[in-house]
């Protein structure tokens, strides 16, 4: 990750007269993966996932989508160093690598027992009437552009996932999910996820356990591992905050509600605690935190 500047452009037509400009074009610090080399980069106004009227700042390079999430120190309280210096800054953001597939996903089932082409969808989603606003206007040029340009190969992969049906008179093939296809989808995705956290060691106490081996001379030593129940149920609670409420009751496994997955982990977990010391008869230890430390979950969560 580097630092980077960041510009905000619109998918529509420049307005006759000047606007209040979006608060992302003020000065701000952002966080940049690695695979982007430029020193700046594009910010677009895209639906977010997990509800497609709602508008979502995106990073585009190279072909590649990346989400844009704030974090808002006087908010979520964070300590950020660079290098042995502090920042104090009023926004930071950061991009994550993002695969557009939920984008359509959510879309695809809205109406997921209908044969109906994405662009037509598209049409039904922000011409309905329901809401009627320049923002819709922003987000069906954003989606329409995402699939013209198939990017991330959008097109190949929901010809794959669906039941198509060709369409006289239109390029665009007539879609219907499968939802058997889908699922295989998420849980590869959910697979993928578990993988790159244990290659990467993420440690969190919502899916690991740690037993002390060692309290020799004053040093405590313990033995981390991931409980993979756990860790699946995690990986699948990131996953489905990237789902509509629509697409998340078909796909979604029903035994669980990720909605509220503190409160699972509470009611599912076994009678060994999380952290456990060596001696059975030991006291579990409580590790505290600093009031008001925002957690992974939450950060997920916001859309």
């Amino acid at each position: 990750m580097f630092l980077g500047s960041g510009s905000f452009i619109s998918t529509t037509k420049a307005p006759s007269k000047e606007v209040a400009k979006p608060a992302v074009t003020a000065k701000r610090l952002m966080f940049l993966d690695s695979s982007i080399t430029d020193s700046s980069v594009e910010v677009l106004q895209l639906p977010s996932p997990a509800s497609l009227r709602k508008c979502a700042l995106y990073a585009v390079f190279d072909g590649k989508v990346y989400w844009l999430r704030g974090i808002k120190p006087n908010i979520n309280p964070v300590s950020l160093f660079v290098g042995n210096s502090i920042v104090n800054e009023d926004h930071f953001l950061a991009t994550f690598k993002f695969d557009v597939i939920f984008i359509f996903t959510s879309l695809l089932f809205l109406k997921h027992d209908k044969f109906i082409s994405v662009p037509q969808r598209i049409y039904e989603l922000y011409r309905s009437g329901v809401v009627d606003s320049e923002e819709c206007s922003v987000l069906e040029s954003g989606m329409l552009a995402l699939w013209n340009h198939n990017v991330d190969k959008v097109q190949d992969r929901l010809e794959y996932l669906c039941q198509k049906i060709k369409s006289d008179g239109s390029k665009d093939p007539l879609l219907k999910p499968n939802i058997d296809s889908f699922r295989a989808m998420l849980e590869h995705k959910v697979q993928s996820l578990e993988k790159a956290v244990q290659k990467s060691n993420l440690m969190m106490g919502s899916y690991c356990r740690a037993s002390e081996t060692s309290c020799h001379n004053h040093v405590r030593k313990n033995y981390i591992d991931f409980r993979e129940g756990k860790l699946r149920l995690f990986c699948w609670s990131v996953i489905s905050q990237m789902l509509n409420p629509e697409a998340r009751s078909h796909l979604v496994p029903a035994k669980c509600d990720f909605n509220d997955i503190s409160s699972h982990l509470q009611s599912t977990s076994s009678t060994a605690p999380l952290i456990t010391s060596g001696n059975k008869g030991a006291k579990q230890r409580k590790i505290t935190v600093a009031k008001g430390t925002p957690s992974i979950l939450g950060f997920f969560k916001r859309t």
